[in-house]
């Protein structure tokens, strides 16, 4: 509740101000388990590419249901590299046409398709951001980023010293 009103504080500052642009601030509640998921269909992917979707797409409000009930259908395949395409079957219409990815591992290929499913639906793709955040063993801690998802951790630092967190700065990481 406070942060609210913080937010709407902020608003009226900066409307007042000529010199500003005026920001709008909608009230608009997301609360987990309470904002309705789109259905989908996915098939011809599997083992860590169907995992990695599922996984992708679920943190993003989707739910898996057969292709009858689906809001749009998930196709492709992970054989050395993964394809995939989407379909809205009540529009008859492609949402993210045929497209292959290759060059990476078949983990990041997984993540590019989600981002570009959710992209494609006018939302913003989270799948191939990192994380930093501070791991710690025997009273020492080191920076390390992740994948979104924390897999692919690799160190940052390597002092052997207490690390207060990371703070991100444009192009490079600040601790």
């Amino acid at each position: 509740m406070q942060f609210k009103h913080i937010l709407m504080a902020l608003s009226l500052v900066a409307a007042s101000g000529s010199a500003y642009s005026q920001i709008e601030i909608s009230n608009v509640v997301i609360v987990p388990g309470n904002t309705k998921p789109i259905y989908v269909s996915m098939s011809g992917f599997t083992g860590e590419a169907d995992q990695v979707l599922r996984f992708d797409l679920y943190v993003q409000g989707f739910a898996f249901t057969n292709a009858e009930a689906a809001q749009y259908l998930i196709s492709g395949s992970n054989n050395g590299n993964l394809q995939g395409k989407v379909t809205d079957p009540h529009n008859k219409s492609t949402i993210v046409p045929l497209k292959g990815y290759s060059g990476v591992a078949l983990r990041r290929q997984a993540h590019a398709f989600a981002d570009d499913f959710v992209q494609a639906l006018g939302r913003k793709p989270i799948c191939l951001t990192k994380v930093a955040f501070k791991g710690e063993s025997d009273r020492r801690s080191e920076i390390y980023i992740s994948d979104f998802d924390t897999h692919n951790a690799q160190p940052v630092t390597q002092d052997n010293s207490i690390v207060a967190g990371p703070c991100w700065v444009p192009s490079r990481l600040a601790l």
